[in-house]
């Protein structure tokens, strides 16, 4: 095809035609933000929902079962410690202005300095973190959580009292909504009660249905920490009605106990620096250092001075103290660390599950038959062994039928005589099932009239999430 000849005249007609050419216009010229580096404290992990969420591991409508969970367990681990059989008392009120959850025990009490520690949210304060046994957390920050929880669920003020040691501990939870973080007022006052200690959870007005919606699985749960622990004790009340009472099968039930000494055939190296460096942070904090001997002393069967004696031979650290040892915390000499926890379980022998503790055919059997199951349809299992980690490991397992008993089934689960919020067995075999899908496998489905126990003990567990519900096995 042809092109077509545009003339010169044309080209000259149409450029008169357009005129000249116009000025670009201008855009206003935008201003430029400079940003700021805002510091923001990291305490506020705790004053809100969201954030308190992520530090407990359980949604808003839980938190009462939490309360109840942190609680008790410090409870029994506090008796245990002094040697008592655990009494637990709990009270729940619903009423408006009155709302509360009341958890008491028969221990011997939390140090004024402990509570101190608590309302600290720059640090952890646990007696249990840096250790490995088989105890009901570790974790930290469990009644740190409980303290925050009232404010975040109220968002303007949160109320919780402490009652130990003849001291009556009023604290109250607000925020500093400039910096954004917490703000706690802590008063004391002369209480009448010496032994024991008293934690009241005040709990908003806005959050009742919340209360009042956990009913069922607060008692339940209450009634399971009975099943786990022979030797307790266990009141609790609603709204001022009796809902269970439960008294020991078992008052001088033995277990491993959180105040029994830990073991070196229970330690890796990272574990074993972990414990070394908790000591030596404390001892600078105290402006003092320890040889490292006495650390040595305290593991189970290394108190006496021949012990101590050919542990620093074999391991080379005669003399050192905890600091020398650990360079400070400015170089850490591993290899020092792997011949020194070798020379400990060398000269240390290592508990058996034995020494762990058993729940025991009897006490199941009792408490399955309380709640109506068949006493000719239950089964208890116990299997005991040394995991390839070289850690003691006890699995109790136990099942009932209950043909008159509504058409639910139930599911007694926990971790080192704790109570599990929920299912913590959820992957486990060659194949990665469950507990509920070996049970649906087993026609024991959530709508038999079952009842199921599956209890792990063991000083070495680990958790996928920090709600402590999903066990890594």
């Amino acid at each position: 095809m042809a092109q077509r000849s545009i003339s010169k005249e044309a080209l000259v007609n149409t450029a008169r035609s357009e005129g000249p050419p116009r000025a670009a216009s201008r855009a206003p010229k935008t201003p430029r933000l400079e940003r700021i580096v805002f510091r923001t404290s990291r305490l506020l992990d705790f004053v809100g929902q969201r954030e308190l969420t992520a530090q407990i591991g359980h949604a808003v409508p839980e938190w009462p079962l939490v309360v109840l969970k942190e609680c008790v367990d410090n409870g029994i681990d506090c008796c245990e410690e002094a040697g008592i059989a655990p009494v637990i008392a709990i009270e729940v009120s619903t009423a408006a202005q009155r709302a509360a959850i009341t958890v008491s025990d028969n221990g011997p009490g939390i140090a004024a300095d402990t509570v101190a520690g608590i309302l600290d949210y720059s640090v952890r304060v646990s007696s249990r973190e840096a250790y490995v046994s088989p105890t009901r957390g570790a974790q930290g920050n469990a009644l740190k959580t409980v303290v925050a929880m009232p404010y975040a669920l109220d968002g303007d003020r949160g109320v919780v009292d402490i009652v130990s040691r003849g001291t009556a501990h009023h604290i109250v939870f607000a925020v500093d909504r400039i910096r954004q973080e917490p703000r706690i007022s802590h008063t004391q006052a002369a209480a009448s009660v010496k032994n024991g200690t008293s934690v009241t959870v005040s709990w908003p007005d806005s959050a009742c249905s919340i209360l009042a919606s956990a009913k069922a699985r607060f008692l339940q749960i209450a009634e399971d920490f009975v099943w786990f622990n022979p030797h307790l004790a266990l009141r609790l009340r609603w709204d001022g009605e009796l809902c269970c009472s439960a008294e020991p099968s078992t008052p001088d039930w033995k277990k491993w106990k959180p105040s029994d000494p830990t073991s070196a055939h229970w330690y890796d190296e990272a574990r074993l620096e972990r414990y070394l460096a908790a000591h030596l942070a404390r001892a600078q904090d105290l402006g003092r250092d320890r040889p490292l001997r006495e650390i040595v002393a305290e593991f189970r069967g290394l108190s006496s001075s021949a012990k101590q004696k050919a542990v620093a031979e074999k391991s080379g650290t005669a003399r050192l103290s905890l600091a020398e040892f650990l360079g400070n915390g400015e170089t850490i000499d591993h290899a020092g660390l792997t011949r020194l926890l070798a020379a400990m379980q060398h000269h240390s022998r290592p508990p058996g599950t034995r020494d762990l503790g058993t729940i025991g055919r009897e006490h199941l059997l009792a408490r399955f038959t309380a709640c109506g199951v068949q006493p000719e349809t239950f089964k208890y299992r116990r299997v005991a062994g040394i995991g390839d980690n070289g850690v003691p490991v006890v699995i109790e397992t136990a099942f009932g039928w209950c043909p008159d008993a509504e058409p639910v089934r139930r599911i007694v689960a926990g971790v080192n005589w704790s109570v599990a919020l929920g299912n913590p067995f959820r992957s486990f075999g060659r194949d990665g099932e469950g507990l509920e899908a070996l049970l649906n496998q087993q026609r024991a489905g959530r709508a038999e009239p079952i009842v199921v126990v599956a209890h792990l003990a063991s000083p070495r567990v680990e958790f996928s999430d920090r709600g402590k519900t999903a066990l890594v096995l």
